[in-house]
């Protein structure tokens, strides 16, 4: 059974560090790694070792804000599409999809293992107006260099990013994933598209491999920004006619919305 107040656990300091250690002990001695659980009203296979999975089953939390302002836009608005770019195992994708049932949702995901969780947590759900493809979009079509922490022999799939020229990976996990270019993989023209990035620091050259798409359609953009990209990727959106709107500062993320000027 969920109880409304795990989510409210968190904000409890003692009780936010002993609790899932608890729980996670027990988990780990009955063999239980993984777990179907319902959250945000879809079913998601979830696995301990995993830092948003545990969020989830510990406290009932990920990003709710976010995603309560999703459901918000998608119950004002009638889009076309919703394209999730850095999809992970579906959590945005799931819950636009079983909200609107003649949505067109497009999920990029290029972690193999991630992408498997993601085709998986669909079948769950019995969805079929997701699209899914097991690569990620940027501005150049190229095999790329991805980066992930390790803990415990565990590679972390949530939070899978680019590798910076000259950046020191010594202590994180490396492979090599497919990008390739948005505007080569879609010919939209005058759609209502709302388009959530989540890409770890690579969102400047995801939107500079979908400027033809901006350009020919009226877009809202969700978009997580990292701290040090945010002066340019603002230039960029503003260049692109793109003003902010709202934003959500929810624990270490930040979330930006952005509506195109028509």
């Amino acid at each position: 059974m969920k109880f409304q107040f795990k989510k409210y656990l968190r904000h409890v300091p003692i009780v936010k560090r002993i609790y899932p250690s608890l729980f996670f002990k027990i988990l780990k001695k009955i063999k239980k790694k993984k777990i179907v659980y319902k959250f945000q009203d879809i079913l998601l296979e979830l696995n301990i070792d995993e830092p948003m999975d545990r969020s989830i089953l510990f406290f009932d939390y990920y990003e709710n804000e976010q995603i309560n302002y999703l459901k918000l836009k998608m119950q004002k608005n009638k889009y076309d599409y919703f394209l999730d770019i850095g999809a992970n195992s579906g959590l945005y994708s799931l819950v636009v999809a079983s909200l609107n049932k003649s949505i067109n949702v497009l999920a990029f995901e290029p972690i193999k293992k991630t992408f498997l969780k993601l085709k998986k947590n669909i079948k769950l759900n019995k969805l079929k107006n997701i699209e899914i493809f097991n690569f990620g979009l940027s501005n150049t079509n190229q095999i790329k260099k991805v980066k992930a922490l390790k803990k415990n022999n565990y590679i972390q799939t949530g939070g899978f990013g680019v590798v910076n020229v000259g950046e020191d990976t010594k202590n994180l996990h490396i492979e090599k994933a497919i990008f390739k270019i948005g505007d080569h993989k879609f010919n939209f023209v005058q759609k209502k598209i709302y388009i959530k990035i989540d890409v770890e620091g690579h969102e400047i050259f995801v939107i500079e491999g979908l400027l033809k798409l901006i350009k020919n359609n009226n877009v809202f953009l969700q978009i997580e920004i990292f701290k040090n990209n945010y002066n340019s990727v603002l230039a960029k959106l503003k260049s692109l006619k793109f003003v902010k709107v709202y934003e959500i500062n929810d624990d270490t993320k930040k979330d930006y919305f952005f509506k195109k000027k028509i």
